[in-house]
């Protein structure tokens, strides 16, 4: 299993419709792997921007909304690591409702590992490069439930 992590829902995160707004599912699955990198992976996010002047900007999103979240309601993201590069991986977030098991939302992003300095690709740093391999997903479709 992957990582997770409980997300409330808020007001300033729905629409007109009372539903959340589509986009801050994206803010939300980044602040879930700025978590990622801090708890899970033990590499201080803002370490790792700062000291080492490494970067990882995501270059491709895909993302399917199956079912509404609405203000209030608690939301459990899963982060999977589901490929891995020399210079680039893949995490898919999962999003379902608190203690349901159905994703409602599905993403992928790919990111790329960059030189924040002249923002040219880099190669991964072995211990990231350790860190994450350790993490790789095998199957990522097997186990993953979606509704519909």
């Amino acid at each position: 299993m992957g990582f997770e992590r409980e997300i409330k829902v808020r007001f300033s995160d729905t629409d007109p419709a009372g539903v959340m707004y589509f986009p801050r599912f994206l803010d939300r699955f980044h602040g879930v792997f700025e978590d990622w990198f801090d708890e899970d992976l033990k590499m201080p996010y803002r370490w790792v921007l700062e000291d080492t002047r490494i970067g990882f900007p995501t270059v491709s999103t895909s993302c399917d909304y199956l079912g509404p979240f609405r203000f209030g309601e608690r939301m459990v993201v899963t982060l999977d690591l589901v490929a891995l590069g020399d210079r680039s991986f893949t995490c898919r977030y999962s999003a379902r409702k608190k203690g349901e098991d159905a994703a409602l939302v599905v993403a992928e992003m790919v990111t790329v590992v960059v030189n924040l300095d002249s923002f040219e690709s880099h190669p991964m740093p072995a211990p990231l490069r350790k860190a994450l391999q350790a993490r790789l997903v095998r199957s990522a479709s097997a186990d993953q439930k979606v509704a519909g």
